[in-house]
């Protein structure tokens, strides 16, 4: 759909239920408050939730608003970030008057009543950045522009994966120029408290590598995890820890939730992995990708294809 589009069906309805994916990271965090934002800037008599029951320890976020069944069935469902209905966070959205899907995931289940989808945007906070900014006559706020930058510089890890394009940067610099405090959002999402430092130590001890040393691996038993006083998703937080090594073209990191079953998060420089991540129960983006639900054994085997993958690339 177009930005006109879209904001013609904004004027429209008088609810509006914003949704993210589980797990949220700024990006998913950060488009669903900016549109919140957003709107109630421009729409003040309209009726604007954020709904998700996880959240992110990188940075501050809103609590998530609290909403019934019947306000969500006169609604209309903006989705952000989020590739498949089953990785909602609340999937009531289900029930919404009318669904559209926002994202920049490979659109491998195009749900929704409308969609706007970009597999080329570096993030879906660029995707709303775009749709904000082609309306110069409404309110762009610095609290908007701040959760759009916090969306933009995590998903791409500061400007330095290939989906980062002159757009990006474009938009990037649109939104410093609506007075956002850019150091100070640098501090807030990537400096650590010392118990952080001391488990991406510990993360960064437990690397194992294949026999090319081109592939990196880290498994986080939960044991391990309630040692580090920490959960599953948030160790895999820790991904890029182990990226910036000049050697490793792959890197995976899985973390045991119940006995024998791991989810892991997925990551390369430039060789494209989300095809074997599908394999593995899981998908995503070319460089950044997830799998659910594995055991031991096919943690190896995902290694091994890893491996093969990155013998031949």
């Amino acid at each position: 759909m177009s930005p006109q589009e879209l904001r013609d069906l904004i004027e429209q309805y008088d609810t509006i239920t914003l949704y993210r994916h589980q797990h949220p990271d700024c990006d998913a965090l950060g488009s669903q408050y900016a549109m919140k934002t957003w709107i109630e800037d421009n729409y003040p008599d309209k009726h604007v939730y954020a709904l998700g029951a996880e959240t992110t320890h990188q940075a501050e976020f809103p609590p998530s608003d609290v909403v019934s069944d019947e306000t969500i069935a006169k609604s209309l469902a903006v989705v952000l970030d989020t590739s498949n209905t089953a990785r909602a966070d609340d999937k009531r959205f289900l029930n919404a008057e009318t669904i559209v899907k926002i994202d920049h995931h490979p659109d491998v289940e195009p749900y929704g009543t409308y969609r706007m989808v970009n597999e080329n945007a570096a993030a879906a906070c660029e995707i709303l950045s775009e749709f904000f900014l082609s309306f110069p006559d409404a309110v762009l706020s610095g609290k908007t522009a701040e959760y759009l930058y916090m969306g933009l510089l995590t998903d791409t890890l500061g400007f330095k994966v290939s989906h980062v394009t002159g757009k990006t940067l474009r938009i990037a610099a649109e939104l410093a120029d609506k007075g956002i405090d850019i150091p100070a959002i640098n501090r807030q999402l990537f400096d650590k408290s010392y118990a952080e430092f001391e488990t991406a130590n510990y993360i960064r001890s437990r690397i194992m590598r294949n026999n090319g040393g081109n592939v990196a691996c880290v498994i986080l038993t939960m044991e391990e995890l309630e040692a580090l006083h920490t959960t599953p998703s948030e160790a895999r937080n820790y991904i890029d820890e182990i990226g910036h090594v000049k050697d490793f073209d792959i890197w995976l990191l899985m973390t045991e939730k119940a006995p024998d079953v791991y989810d892991g998060s997925l990551r390369s420089k430039t060789i494209t992995i989300n095809g074997v991540a599908a394999e593995f129960r899981g998908g995503g983006h070319a460089c950044a990708s997830g799998v659910k639900e594995l055991s031991y054994k096919e943690i190896l085997n995902l290694l091994d294809r890893l491996d093969q993958l990155a013998s031949v690339s």
